[in-house]
Order: C-alpha cells, then sequence, then structure tokens
C-alpha cells in the first residue's frame, strides 16, 4: 500500500466528483432475468456463468435481456466518460456484453474477478488512468460491504471523500432506495 501512498503524492487535487458504480442491480435489475430463467434462478455465483456458457449460451442471453433495455436514470443520468467508471465483477466476456447491450460503452468500465477486487481497482483507476486525486469519489452498490470495510482504506491512500451509496432496485423502472451509508 505504500506504493499507491508515494504514487499519490504526486498527483494534483481537483474539486471534482468522480462516480463509481455497478453494473448489475445497481444500474441493470437482474429481477426479470431471475423471475424468467429459472436454470439461472436455480444456478448461482459460479455456477451462473457455467450454465450460461453451456446451456443459455452468452449471446442469446444478451440479445434477451440487455440489447436496448430501459434503465432508470437516477443514476445514469449522472455518468460521463469524464467523471465516472463502471466497476462491475464477473465474468468478464459476459460483463463487457451487457456493458455493450445496454450502450454504456462510452463510459470507462473494468470488470474484476470479484466484489473484493473493487476495493485495489479503485486506488488503481485514480492513480494510473485519472492521474489526479477527485475530492470525493462516489460510489453506487447494490453490496457495499467491501467499500464500507475499506472505507478508511481509500480515504487515507487517495486523501479524498467516499462517499458509498446502498442502491435497491425495483426492477428496471425506478429505484427502491439509493441511500448513503457506511
Amino acid at each position: 500500500m505504500d506504493f499507491y501512498i508515494q504514487e499519490r503524492k504526486e498527483f494534483e487535487y481537483k474539486k471534482w466528483e468522480f462516480i463509481i458504480t455497478d453494473l448489475d442491480d445497481t444500474l441493470y435489475s437482474r429481477d426479470k432475468i431471475l423471475e424468467n430463467e429459472k436454470l439461472l434462478r436455480e444456478n448461482r455465483g459460479a455456477d451462473w456463468n457455467t450454465v450460461l456458457v453451456n446451456q443459455i449460451w452468452i449471446h442469446n442471453f444478451i440479445e434477451k435481456y440487455y440489447t436496448k433495455a430501459i434503465i432508470p436514470s437516477e443514476i445514469l443520468s449522472q455518468l460521463t466518460c469524464e467523471n465516472s467508471l463502471i466497476l462491475t465483477a464477473g465474468l468478464k466476456e459476459q460483463q463487457l456484453l451487457k456493458i455493450r447491450g445496454l450502450d454504456l460503452e462510452h463510459i470507462p468500465h473494468v470488470v474484476v474477478d470479484a466484489g473484493a477486487d473493487k476495493i485495489l481497482e479503485t486506488i488503481r483507476h485514480v492513480i494510473f488512468t485519472l492521474w489526479y486525486i477527485p475530492t470525493t469519489i462516489k460510489v453506487y452498490e447494490d453490496r457495499p460491504q467491501f467499500f464500507i470495510k475499506y472505507k478508511e482504506l481509500i480515504e487515507t491512500c487517495l486523501w479524498t471523500t467516499l462517499e458509498i451509496y446502498y442502491v435497491e432496485m425495483n426492477g428496471n423502472s425506478w429505484y427502491k432506495k439509493i441511500e448513503l451509508t457506511g
């Protein structure tokens, strides 16, 4: 971690808000998928990917559920290519196809293997991609436990303020809750 702290010392601070958002169940609800796809409902986690690749086929899945899908605007309307990052976990090919299907390719995006990997990727992204320290980083996440657990680490390492928002969707029509937490 000392390496990242040293790197950060060389950067300028900008009065800028940077937004990080998850994809699944934060920008796009999987409720309809779980309702309609019994195989996926019964095979969660790593088994989900196996079923998707071997039985449903990723391209069919993307076409059916993601291509031209309408998603709520509350978070989406804040995202630009300059101030945002879609930081999602899962099977890389699948996540990238979802982003393309939802027409979100213009927003910078990174796919990590697991939710816990988002913490280090946040620090890396700020230091090696942004090349500046934003005064505030807003995180939108349906499972914010890792950001909550490592909030102090991120704030100390980057000398920034981390605002973590717990997101609960109501399908793809609107949000039940977007609540500052942690």
